[in-house]
């Protein structure tokens, strides 16, 4: 999410389109020969995703003051590229350029070249992704390729680059930066102005939560979810479809809280279409990172420990609150596929398994240049099932999984294809029906038939394994096992949570009680970030919980004492995401929910609940403000927000203060005419009269940045907004904004055009609502909303 100056945005694009002007999508260029390849630099990393790089001929740099000196020194632009070790278009780019001996020579020549791993420094990758997002207008992705003055600052960016364009692009810059220096310099400095104002960017609330403003603000979010459900297929939005973690866990927590059906139907519809799809692997359990379909059907293959974490411990809390022996067995097998294939001999968890591997013995990929194929470890073909389960299991296999002669995925690079086993056209009950034998005998023998499948595709080629050790998404995977233990009753994930945990308490912290961020054969690098002590906080408080055994409490107060000393912003409250550090550009206080939750949603989450355990006030109050910080995103950005809402919903529960005396900036909301009768076909108006009180305005129903416009909604079956007549709104400047803003004050009228829905009749009562965020002089409140009636008849 990107709040990024209009004007800014228009100049930087103007700018980015010279580059544009330069490029054309082909096709192309030399590769180099594998054999007598030097390393370079990259070499000397524990990053799997450097060591990647580690004998291209690009002369690249880890991130570091070594390669800015050397920018710096011989007065060259720098060219940085960021992307992650399971990333199948950095791959992409790495075959097509970074092995490319032509492009090598133009970046040795010209450029200081630096490759960063973003999952090894997310604080790199999130500043200069806000940079790709305004030099691409929104688009954002891995590989990240920017460029930079020799002082840090993006002066241009993209994602992936086809090769041609990728050189020709290179060649403009180096044309730029000899000719037109002062012009780059300008765009530099600009949009690192804007980036830092919107990583620095807090929404707060104007006044303290409250019991009501808080209930508020969580029944606003679940609407607004509800509202965004796919009901065919379940998730949120359309496709892409990532795995929403956070807003389950939020949904969960309000259900269990409320008991509001809706709530629990859209958590429920979700988690069955997901375990039913391709984004699910039904051979080994666990789930790969996102559909590239609204279906669920297709995934980008790559599995990540933090998609895994978040979802088996929201899988096992479906089933404590349903009973449902579906929810717990995803639950299980996906938990047994991190236990198997993603933990370490120490007990900590690796960080990813790669959407590519060589194709198994039996194929081999149309492309004779290729050696490594999207998807070749999950996909099947109807002979290779019945050729290890035979020819009657093989077939009751394949009808129920949907493999067939007919591929599900093909690679539209390559032609690459197969069969990726799901449950979508039918769920197992429905077949066991059609069989005519028990859910239970389906179930027993299809798991017969995966245990045989899971064996023989465990001989295929394996995809890459990441296994560097990440504190952060360590305590997600600690936090998940503990919750899992508690719902599901196995011993085991306690015992894993426990190992790991002290393997992070050992291993991941410093004498002076600091954290480090990564871990690799034996060497901890990084200092720690606010999400490596936020999730590693809660971690251990559910550690706590689950075992009440004193020793996780007692870390979690002290870890949460360092984090307060490191990361919170007394002045403006909220947490930064990094210390300060002189390698970074700016920093940031991070909000929303990404695949990860939010940061800070997690810190205010884990001191509300060592409040709650220790009696410390001091950790309410810093949690209570944290939220207070944010809580316009809540009301703005619900659906990017549901962590900060999982804390509020825990603050509400129980830290909840008595309501205040509210100030009434509108003192007095009516609609005239009152009742309204209506012909088929016809359009009227009905006028919407608002006095503000003295000392305060309303919005215009302009979008201005970081503003709730007025707007009006309504709710009839008989009628509907045809058009909104607004007055003219009046410039005016506060003292708290930096830009004027256009407001309405005193007592306005608007004007609402009403017209019938085709082939209805009959008579309601209609509710208009008004949205509004009202200002003083020295701030504005939360933005609310009014709700007037109207009396309706429509007549043939």
């Amino acid at each position: 999410m990107a709040f990024v100056n209009r004007k800014l945005l228009k100049r930087v694009t103007a700018w980015a389109f010279i580059f544009a002007l330069a490029t054309t999508l082909l096709n192309g260029g030399s590769k180099m020969s594998s054999g007598n390849r030097r390393p370079n630099r990259l070499a000397r990393e524990t990053s799997p995703y450097l060591l990647q790089h580690a004998y291209n001929p690009v002369d690249w740099f880890p991130w570091g003051d070594e390669a800015f000196e050397k920018a710096r020194r011989e007065d060259k632009p720098i060219f940085l590229s960021v992307g992650y070790s399971t990333c199948h278009w950095c791959h992409v780019m790495e075959r097509e350029s970074f092995e490319d001996e032509e492009i090598a020579a133009i970046l040795n020549e010209h450029f200081v070249s630096i490759k960063v791993d973003r999952e090894e420094r997310p604080d790199v990758d999130e500043i200069y992704m806000r940079a790709v997002l305004i030099f691409t207008n929104g688009h954002g992705g891995w590989p990240m390729s920017v460029f930079l003055t020799p002082d840090g600052k993006p002066f241009f960016g993209g994602t992936y680059f086809p090769p041609e364009q990728f050189k020709r692009i290179l060649l403009e810059i180096v044309r730029l930066w000899r000719d037109e220096r002062q012009r780059v310099l300008e765009v530099a400095e600009e949009v690192s102005r804007a980036i830092a104002a919107e990583l620095q960017l807090t929404v707060p609330t104007a006044q303290p939560f409250d019991e009501t403003s808080a209930e508020a603000v969580l029944k606003a979010a679940e609407n607004v979810l509800l509202k965004n459900l796919d009901k065919n297929h379940g998730g949120f939005g359309g496709a892409p479809k990532f795995p929403p973690h956070q807003a389950l866990e939020f949904l969960l927590r309000r259900y269990e809280r409320t008991k509001r059906l809706p709530l629990w139907e859209a958590v429920e519809l979700t988690l069955r279409k997901m375990a039913h799809g391709g984004i699910y692997d039904q051979i080994g359990g666990g789930f790969h990172r996102y559909s590239v379909d609204e279906k669920w059907l297709v995934p980008h293959f790559e599995k990540m420990l933090y998609d895994n974490a978040q979802l088996a411990q929201v899988y096992a809390w479906a089933f404590h609150l349903s009973g449902d022996d579906f929810l717990r067995r995803i639950a299980k097998e996906t938990y047994a596929f991190v236990l198997r294939e993603m933990t370490s001999p120490e007990g900590a968890f690796y960080s990813a398994l790669d959407a590519e591997s060589n194709p198994p013995s039996s194929r081999q990929s149309p492309v004779a240049s290729r050696s490594k194929e999207e998807g070749a470890f999950y996909l099947w073909r109807p002979e290779e099932v019945k050729a290890i389960l035979g020819e009657k299991d093989g077939d009751l296999f394949c009808k129920v999984y949907g493999i067939s002669n007919e591929p599900n995925f093909v690679n539209p690079h390559t032609g690459y294809s197969g069969c990726i086993p799901n449950l979508l056209k039918a769920p197992v009950e429905n077949w066991a029906k059609a069989l005519g034998i028990s859910p239970d005998e389906l179930w027993a023998k299809l798991d017969e038939c995966r245990a045989k499948l899971l064996e023989a595709r465990d001989k295929r080629p394996r995809p890459n394994c990441d296994d560097k050790v990440l504190t952060s998404w360590n305590a997600l995977m600690v936090r998940s096992l503990a919750l899992g233990y508690r719902y599901l009753g196995e011993e085991s994930y306690r015992q894993a949570a426990e190992r790991a945990a002290e393997f992070l308490w050992a291993k991941m912290r410093k004498p002076d009680g600091t954290l480090w961020h990564s871990y690799r054969n034996g060497i901890a690098k990084v200092d720690g970030m606010l999400d490596d002590y936020a999730y590693l906080l809660v971690a251990l408080l559910d550690l706590h919980e689950t075992t009440n055994e004193g020793k996780w409490s007692e870390r979690a107060k002290e870890l949460a004492d360092t984090m307060v000393s490191l990361f919170w912003d007394e002045r403006n409250g909220g947490f930064w995401f990094t210390t300060e550090r002189k390698d970074l550009l700016t920093r940031s206080k991070p909000a929303l929910d990404g695949a990860e939750p939010s940061p800070n949603g997690m810190a205010a989450l884990g001191l509300l609940r060592l409040a709650n355990e220790t009696g410390e006030e001091r950790y309410a109050q810093i949690a209570k403000r944290t939220l207070e910080t944010f809580g316009g995103f809540m009301v703005r950005l619900p659906h990017g927000s549901t962590t900060l809402l999982s804390a509020l919903n825990e603050w509400q529960m129980t830290r909840k203060e008595t309501t205040k005396v509210v100030e009434r900036p509108i003192e007095r909301i009516w609609v005239e005419p009152e009742k309204l009768t209506l012909k088929a076909g016809e359009t009227r108006s009905v006028k919407l009269h608002i006095v503000i009180a003295e000392g305060w305005h309303i919005n215009s129903n302009e979008p201005q940045p970081n503003l709730q416009p007025t707007q009006i909604g309504i709710e009839s079956h008989l009628v509907e907004i045809e058009r909104v007549e607004f007055p003219p709104a009046k410039e005016v400047r506060l003292g708290f904004m930096d830009e004027p803003i256009k407001v309405y004050d005193g007592t306005i009228t608007v004007t609402i055009w009403l017209r019938t829905k085709p082939n209805t009749y009959g008579s309601e009562t209609l509710t208009l609502r008004l949205r509004y965020q009202a200002c003083d002089e020295s701030r504005c409140v939360m933005p609310s909303e009014t709700d007037v009636h109207v009396s309706v008849s429509v007549i043939p």
